[in-house]
This record gives C-alpha cells, sequence and structure tokens, in this order.
C-alpha cells in the first residue's frame, strides 16, 4: 500500500528564511531542501508577500527551487473566497493569517508550516494543523 504524500503550505517567513539561509532558523532551509517527500501548495497571498519581501536575485533562487519540483511544487493564482477569509477574521485572526488559512482550505492542504508563533492559535476546529518547520521535519522523519 502506498501513502499518499501530504499537500502542504509553507508560510511566506519559512521560503524567506530558507532562501536566505537565516542563522538560527536553518529548519526552514532544510525543509526547501526536502520538498518532495511532500508537495507543497504555494497561493496567491504567499506569492505575492515573497515578490514583496525578496530581492530580485532571491526570487529567482526561489522559481530556480519550484521549477526543480514540478511534480511536488503547486502554484494557485486563486484568490481566497472573502467569505472564508471573513470567517477566519471573526475567529479572531490577522488579516494575512486568515488569507492564508482560507487558501489552505480551499486548496485541501492539511499542514500548514510556520515561524509565526501565534499563527491561528484562536482556531479550534480548523481542517489542517499548523506546526513550526521543527516538528515537520520531526513528521517527516517519522513517516
Amino acid at each position: 500500500m502506498t501513502i499518499p504524500i501530504e499537500r502542504w503550505l509553507l508560510d511566506t517567513n519559512i521560503w524567506v528564511f530558507g532562501l536566505r539561509g537565516a542563522e538560527g532558523l536553518q529548519d526552514c532551509g532544510t525543509l526547501l531542501n526536502q520538498i518532495g517527500s511532500f508537495t507543497v501548495v504555494i497561493p496567491l497571498q504567499v506569492l505575492k508577500e515573497l515578490n514583496f519581501n525578496l530581492s530580485e536575485d532571491e526570487m529567482r533562487d526561489f522559481y530556480k527551487l519550484v521549477n526543480q519540483y514540478p511534480e511536488a511544487i503547486e502554484l494557485s493564482w486563486q484568490s481566497a473566497p472573502l467569505n472564508r477569509i471573513k470567517f477566519y477574521e471573526g475567529q479572531g485572526c490577522r488579516k494575512g493569517d486568515a488569507v492564508i488559512a482560507a487558501h489552505a482550505e480551499i486548496l485541501a492542504v492539511i499542514l500548514i508550516v510556520t515561524e509565526n508563533r501565534q499563527f491561528l492559535q484562536t482556531i479550534k476546529n480548523r481542517q489542517f494543523e499548523v506546526l513550526t518547520p521543527t516538528a515537520a521535519i520531526a513528521r517527516l522523519s517519522t513517516a
């Protein structure tokens, strides 16, 4: 029996810290190197945030990574539904977190990986898990 590969959403901070090799946040880079053992869905909100936060050279590195894993990385140019964003805001999420949560829901993601400690902590009954990069790597090693 083959175990299906999980669909994950890597929050913007994972991409930024991982691509930059940020000191003290090496697990972000380690996670980027393990793409393929999970699939990544990159929603429009993350793409927008990456364009805002990364330099031109870093964006080139990002797309080089995307092109390395055409079977494992899915770009979604679809906007998150406003009613789902409002739902998550009503649950206490900040605007950016609510958009990411709405994307995760409509894109059938089972896990969001983030360095944002308070990300979605106010939501109790969500359809996806939220883990740190360290916990996500541990999950891969037990799979």
